[in-house]
């Protein structure tokens, strides 16, 4: 009995402290900055964990006792698991970023095998210690104590909503048994603004500048895989300059996740308002109403099937205000996605009504290996079905051929199919990859200690409407080097018609102006989910892409 109670104490203990990473570093920040307040309250958060887990673990109610390890085994495996991949907690824009169907499938589980088994490993010392049955007689049966798991669950999600909302001290070493429970729960209750709140504005000052405009948003690909920006083998045709291209070189992403760049593309934002209380982008009319008061009829061409996951905080609301919301037909194998999508394109394109498209790529989504036929693979070794990252040199050859593929193949069909006359595409990524550039596994999205590499994407454009293109060339020549998303929206407005100097101070700067302070790239959320506001990172060292 004595020595099942000690190995019962000392699994719930490696259990606790196997998956609590930041108690120690945030009770040295406390004492550091004087902060003895909230030393305090996070003392006494831990006590009523402390409290909730020696109950769960001992009570005599063996309903109770599953119940309650259940879930906090199950928060403790969804956090964990995000820290063995990110090096992070997780947060509301983390939930947001993550929660894509398409991608909870075995080779995304695969794909990070040996950090999903040791979120597992530390779940399981922890189970372990609140399972094995040894109930104490002195615990009460009293029916109320089945409820005091609750009390750190609500401590906890006072200090989410109040740190957030008072941009105060940060959450971490919070015990991740209950934390990421309240942060779970939170996450549905904390919606940001509804989009499409306000109508259009801007006058049209003149006709759009083109017949057709495309915005082609690539996912997962990074600029200095093109090998217009860094000569790698994978887009030789791209190499080519095909007609009427454009290269502003190595641009940023708006952020490292693809929600929020996508959102802020075709949502527009004005970068150092990000993150304040009275403004969200998610106010902002969308690039829809803007297209469709300047004459376009308006195709949203999704080849990741994002229109029905919700994913990229598009809502029904934004849905619901396009004319033609086309998907690659299901069943279309993973490799085809994106031509799939190309011929959607090319049909768009032969109507003779203005056109304005969006068009969400498949692109180069971790697992890499799934975007490529075998038998395209120019680049070897590579990864293998449900391989765990690990090996560089397989990763790096399996997103070569990914890129190679999904984009250079991708333009390759689509380009010599359309006329460019009186059409013009901007084309980019979302955002970029870390390749284990830093040694870790995550390839994008984390909130801290974001890598450069997840941020630089390319930016192209092409037309054969020899004014536009010329606008183009002097823009590029102007600021190559110096883009980011924030240009993007200002730059479709401009191609809209609408007033140039009114979108400036509503927005940003165009790409057709010069840049004289380029943008960095956000991380974190761009919600406004209990205030939170983004972290902001320097684009320092662009040029000097080695990997």
């Amino acid at each position: 009995m004595r020595q099942l109670l000690i190995l019962k104490f000392a699994l719930l203990a490696g259990g606790v402290l196997l998956t609590n990473h930041f108690f120690l570093g945030q009770l040295a920040l406390f004492v550091k900055l004087d902060l003895y307040h909230w030393l305090a309250v996070f003392l006494l958060i831990w006590a009523a964990a402390g409290i909730a887990l020696f109950y769960v673990a001992f009570t005599p109610r063996k309903g109770a006792r599953v119940t309650w390890a259940l879930l906090l085994g199950l928060s403790t495996l969804a956090g964990e698991t995000y820290f063995q991949v990110v090096g992070d907690r997780l947060t509301i824009g983390a939930l947001d970023a993550m929660w894509d169907p398409a991608m909870l499938n075995l080779e995304t589980v695969a794909f990070y095998a040996r950090q999903a088994g040791l979120a597992l490993l530390y779940t399981a010392v922890l189970l372990a210690g609140l399972m094995i049955p040894l109930p104490l007689p002195a615990i009460p049966r009293w029916r109320t104590l089945v409820l005091s798991p609750l009390a750190p669950c609500f401590l906890i999600a006072a200090v989410i909503v109040y740190d957030a909302a008072s941009t105060g001290i940060e959450t971490q070493g919070l015990p991740s048994q209950f934390y990421n429970l309240s942060l779970l729960t939170l996450h549905p209750l904390s919606a940001p603004p509804p989009t499409e709140t306000a109508e259009v504005d801007i006058p049209l000052v003149r006709p759009p500048a083109a017949r057709h405009v495309v915005l082609i948003v690539d996912e997962s690909v990074s600029g200095d895989f093109i090998d217009v920006n860094v000569e790698r083998g994978t887009t030789p045709y791209l190499l080519t300059y095909p007609a009427g291209m454009v290269n502003f070189g190595l641009a940023t992403a708006a952020s490292t996740c693809s929600n929020a760049s996508n959102a802020i593309l075709r949502l527009g934002a004005k970068p150092e308002l990000l993150g304040s209380r009275k403004y969200s982008p998610f106010a902002n009319p969308s690039v829809w109403k803007y297209a469709k008061k300047a004459g376009f009829e308006t195709n949203f061409v999704d080849a990741q099937r994002l229109a029905e996951s919700g994913q990229n905080f598009m809502y029904p609301a934004e849905l619901r205000l396009i004319d033609h919301v086309l998907t690659v037909p299901r069943g279309t194998p993973a490799a085809s996605r994106d031509f799939e999508a190309q011929k959607l394109v090319q049909e768009v394109l032969s109507r003779p009504e203005p056109q304005f498209i969006y068009v969400n790529k498949q692109g180069a989504h971790f697992p890499y290996q799934n975007w490529t036929p075998e038998n395209e693979a120019l680049f070897l070794p590579v990864m293998q079905s449900r391989e765990a990252i690990g090996n560089r040199e397989r990763l790096v050859n399996s997103y070569k051929n990914a890129i190679h593929w999904t984009v250079d193949r991708f333009f390759e069909s689509l380009l010599p199919r359309i006329d460019l006359t009186d059409t013009v595409i901007i084309y980019t990524s979302d955002h970029g990859q870390n390749l284990l550039d830093d040694g870790l596994p995550v390839t994008h999205c984390r909130r801290l200690g974001v890598q450069l590499n997840e941020a630089v994407v390319p930016l192209l454009t092409w037309t054969e409407n020899q004014a536009l293109h010329q606008r183009f060339l002097q823009a590029a020549k102007m600021n190559f080097g110096s883009v980011s998303h924030f240009e993007i929206f200002p730059a479709l407005l401009d191609l809209f018609g609408y007033d140039p100097a009114i979108v400036r101070d509503r927005y940003h700067q165009s790409l057709f102006e010069r840049i004289d302070q380029p943008l960095g790239f956000i991380s974190g959320p761009v919600t406004g989910r209990f205030g939170r506001k983004p972290l902001w990172n320097s684009r320092d060292g662009l040029h000097q892409q080695t990997r």
